[in-house]
């Protein structure tokens, strides 16, 4: 099964490469690249490696949370749960509009033969995990900290706060019942949301495995970026770990940019302008910049990686579902 027809992919690559192009152009007419990069020569090659492989370890625990998570995924796979999570990322992140989401439920049916539905259900169990923990420790940050001053709009943000918080537990509570309700109806789309509905969690163990592998994913990824764009824009790491969340809850919206150009800067800037307190905004719109550049490039390279490498173990999959 393929990913997308040939002529929409190319339309997406050309879509992305125009769009590289403006952001080239952008990019060299207001700074010049010479000057946008130069920060990145004040910062130790062992804090960059270090991000890199805090970006990385968060991957593997997101393969991880695959990998425990649906129980018709063989015991040997997890190295493919790692594969269809890198690819996924890569795609989500050239591809407009979040089309590189349908390579998740496709590769689950391909490589472990889950249906279609029940594989969709489980994207958005995992998407909205990432959201609830993102915009959790977003909203947290922000009332505590630049926003604790201002009557009303600090007690409005934790509610917020608390309502990212719950709302893994509130779909939790109401699975059971929903599913019920749809499987008892008849028709297609009933059957659909029943099946998608099964690919969420269905004992408080696994609910809260899922959760604990998102917080420790995320936590790794955060603490990395933030740190990297704390000495990048000359910011607290708060500040800067605000600012790569508000990079990465663009990604996890529904809508995005191709190669997230534009909504990853816009994201970074509405979180670390307000809580650096820094009147210039040209620096450390720079530094969003050079973070984005740090995350697209590893996550593109590590999905080539994954697609490259792990072709033979994607063979064998495909071979011993045609076979049953």
């Amino acid at each position: 099964m393929r990913l997308a027809h040939p002529t929409s992919t190319v339309t997406a690559w050309l879509l992305n490469l125009g769009v590289l192009a403006a952001f080239g152009f952008v990019v060299e007419h207001f700074w010049g690249w010479g000057r946008l990069l130069a920060p990145w020569g004040l910062i130790a090659p062992t804090t960059i490696l270090l991000a890199i492989v805090g970006m990385l370890t968060s991957y593997a625990l997101r393969g991880t949370r695959i990998y425990l998570a649906e129980n018709a995924i063989p015991r040997n796979a997890w190295f493919t749960c790692l594969r269809l999570i890198l690819i996924n990322n890569a795609l989500n992140l050239i591809l407009p509009a979040r089309a590189g989401e349908v390579s998740f439920p496709v590769l689950m049916q391909r490589w472990f033969g889950i249906d279609l539905a029940q594989a969709a259900g489980t994207l958005f169990w995992l998407r909205l995990l990432d959201l609830h923990m993102l915009a959790t420790v977003a909203a947290a940050c922000a009332a505590s900290g630049f926003l604790a001053q201002v009557d009303g709009l600090s007690q409005l943000v934790w509610l917020g706060a608390a309502a990212a918080a719950a709302s893994p537990l509130i779909l939790y509570a109401m699975r059971a019942p929903l599913q019920r309700r749809f499987a008892a109806r008849s028709g297609k789309l009933a059957g659909l949301i029943a099946k998608a509905l099964a690919g969420l969690p269905n004992q408080p163990s696994a609910l809260a495995l899922d959760l604990t592998l998102t917080w420790a994913a995320w936590g790794v990824k955060l603490a990395a970026l933030g740190a990297v764009l704390g000495l990048l824009a000359n910011v607290s790491p708060l500040a800067g770990t605000l600012g790569a969340i508000g990079g990465d809850l663009s990604t996890v919206l529904p809508l995005h940019a191709p190669g997230g150009f534009g909504t990853y800067e816009a994201g970074a800037m509405a979180l670390l302008a307000p809580a650096s307190g820094v009147a210039e905004l040209g620096p450390l719109l720079a530094a969003a910049v050079n973070l984005h550049l740090l995350v697209l490039t590893t996550a593109l390279i590590a999905g080539a990686l994954a697609w490259l490498l792990g072709g033979r173990s994607a063979r064998a999959h495909d071979e011993s579902n045609v076979n049953r």
